[in-house]
């Protein structure tokens, strides 16, 4: 891996406001790819080796305050945001006009909803494009035949979004009042889209009224589509599997950490009292519609949310 920077520090009014700009360039190659070979050159066509590259580039700023700064009070406030663009540069030794990229992202039963290709983002989504009826539900089994041939088959299938966010940023806060202190974390992602593989996998009726002699559970989102599952085409069916209807934007804004303390000093023959409450995971702002926004591939197979911990702690000092 290679880095490449470019920054600027910056402070005003007595250091009172800091900061720096980052412009950066990250270059990783000699990544492992299986690449097809001449058949004949090698004890099979194709062979394991180092041949991949992918590429970062993008710009952080980040900015340190202190607003308020007076002898019984002080407020700290601190800012981050990074745009990054994210490609895949090199896949193959010899450049191969049918060669598309490399499968990626599992979704159960050799399935896969990602590809990696050049020119396009780490990890990107390659999906089946949705109809949609007059009134914007999507239609079962029907997806955009994007060569006009007729069937829906692989070459039908598009590159849409990726799991990486394009913009990162967060935001901290500390305040402290004479024995009084309140701080916050905050962060959020932009431009990231998630696949809600548990959603597509139970998402039609037939995930509930199966050969079994009892109902089994199944995603509330077939009260949007009312797709049926038990199509005359096998392949319709299993189509839904990888509608880009299931690719959702997943940005947020999430409150990590909210903290409040309270030191009580001195309460009995030189023992001191401290108190601090703590809440992790204090709240999400988002429109995606799954139970956690924040998957690292992309993928959705989450059935349990992150808790929400409440945290109470009393210090004594002596």
């Amino acid at each position: 891996t290679a880095s490449y920077n470019a920054a600027i520090d910056f402070g005003f009014l007595d250091e009172r406001i800091t900061g720096s700009v980052d412009f950066y360039l990250k270059k990783t190659s000699d990544l492992l790819n299986t690449i097809p070979v001449p058949s004949g050159s090698n004890f099979s066509d194709q062979v394991l080796t180092n041949v991949g590259s992918i590429e970062n580039r993008g710009v952080e700023l980040s900015i340190n305050t202190t607003p308020v700064k007076k002898e019984n009070l002080i407020w700290d406030l601190g800012f981050n945001v990074t745009y990054n663009e994210n490609k895949v540069t090199k896949l193959v030794e010899l450049e191969d006009s049918n060669y598309i990229g490399v499968p990626a992202g599992g979704i159960g039963l050799g399935r896969t909803i990602q590809l990696q290709s050049v020119g396009s983002p780490l990890n990107g989504f390659y999906c089946l494009e949705q109809v949609y009826d007059k009134n914007g539900k999507p239609v079962e089994g029907e997806f955009v035949d994007q060569n006009g041939d007729g069937r829906i088959t692989e070459k039908d299938f598009v590159k849409k979004h990726q799991p990486t966010p394009r913009i990162f940023f967060g935001l901290s806060s500390t305040l402290n009042y004479r024995k009084f202190s309140f701080g916050f974390v905050m962060r959020g992602n932009y431009g990231n889209y998630v696949f809600a593989n548990q959603m597509a996998g139970s998402g039609a009726y037939s995930s509930v009224l199966t050969s079994n002699p009892f109902l089994t559970n199944a995603s509330g989102n077939i009260r949007e589509t009312n797709f049926d599952g038990n199509l005359d085409q096998g392949a319709k069916n299993i189509n839904r599997f990888y509608s880009n209807y299931y690719l959702r934007n997943a940005s947020f804004i999430k409150l990590d950490n909210i903290n409040v303390s309270y030191n009580f000093g001195e309460v009995w023959k030189k023992l001191r009292l401290a108190a601090n409450f703590n809440v992790q995971n204090a709240l999400i702002i988002t429109r995606y519609a799954g139970i956690d926004p924040e998957i690292g591939n992309g993928i959705d197979n989450n059935i349990y949310p992150r808790p929400r911990v409440f945290v109470l702690g009393l210090t004594l000092t002596y």
